[in-house]
């Protein structure tokens, strides 16, 4: 594959949420995860573990705890990724150290090897033709995906990544420009406001938020609807999903706290 070929396969990922009923190989699973290890991992730790689900019944009870994420459910499996301690405490302690698991460097660790690992696992799967979408989402309900995964200390579900044929195509979203995301030599703003606003203006041009609008009733009582369909973008969006208690998910430290993640 030649450069430009590469360029054009990277820049063409789309989310996809509706799958056929095509199977998904054991060797296209194996493959995605063999290339899913060749992601960077700090110190080679490779301090993760991806959990393979096929189970319908598991999947079904995934996609409730997912939020309700119907693809969940019907794509024809769904890989967990999980930040995981247990393999690096266990070799600490097999060669007569103690892992100093109190420190949230580890944590932090686990957490960037383990997403770095799941974004190799969905280039492959596009690179072998299937379709995927990264679920956020394992983290709404942690204790339960936890037991029901059967998931031990230092051990926890970071991500989900649905796999299978493409049901129909999906949209290639736009991002934000470059002139956003990069700053040369320090840290600027000076483009900022110019750039948001750009932004926004495309995303109300695709509609991309159409049918979406996150109610002002789930952030607080006082507040007064001002936007449409039509003026609904990315940055109304965005801030309603930032000023929702829920989406902070309250419950995830004291949860990675039982999990015997060090937060010092």
């Amino acid at each position: 594959m030649d450069t430009n070929s590469i360029v054009k396969f990277l820049n063409s990922h789309a989310s996809v949420r509706r799958y056929a009923a095509d199977p998904v190989t054991d060797e296209q699973i194996n493959k995605i995860i063999e290339i899913a290890q060749r992601a960077p991992t700090s110190s080679n730790f490779q301090a993760y573990s991806i959990i393979v689900v096929r189970d319908p019944l598991k999947k079904e009870k995934l996609s409730i705890l997912c939020g309700n994420q119907p693809h969940v459910k019907e794509c024809p499996v769904f890989l967990v990724f999980c930040p995981d301690l247990l393999r690096v405490r266990k070799i600490c302690a097999e060669s007569g150290y103690r892992f100093r698991e109190e420190y949230f460097e580890y944590l932090l660790l686990a957490i960037v090897d383990a997403a770095l690992a799941g974004q190799n696992a969905l280039l492959a799967a596009e690179a072998l033709g299937l379709g995927a979408c990264m679920i956020g989402g394992m983290r709404n309900r942690p204790q339960e995906v936890a037991e029901l995964l059967d998931l031990p200390a230092h051990v926890f579900a970071l991500l989900g990544l649905t796999v299978g044929v493409p049901a129909k195509s999906a949209m290639v979203k736009p991002r934000l420009p470059v002139s956003v995301i990069r700053h040369d030599e320090w840290y600027e703003t000076d483009r900022l406001d110019e750039g948001l606003d750009e932004y926004d203006r495309t995303t109300r041009e695709l509609g991309m938020y159409r049918g979406r609008r996150i109610q002002l009733t789930e952030i607080g009582p006082d507040l007064q609807e001002k936007f449409t369909d039509e003026n609904y973008g990315w940055l109304e969006h965005t801030a309603r999903r930032l000023a929702n208690p829920a989406s902070a998910r309250p419950d995830l430290r004291p949860f990675l706290e039982s999990k015997k993640f060090g937060f010092r």
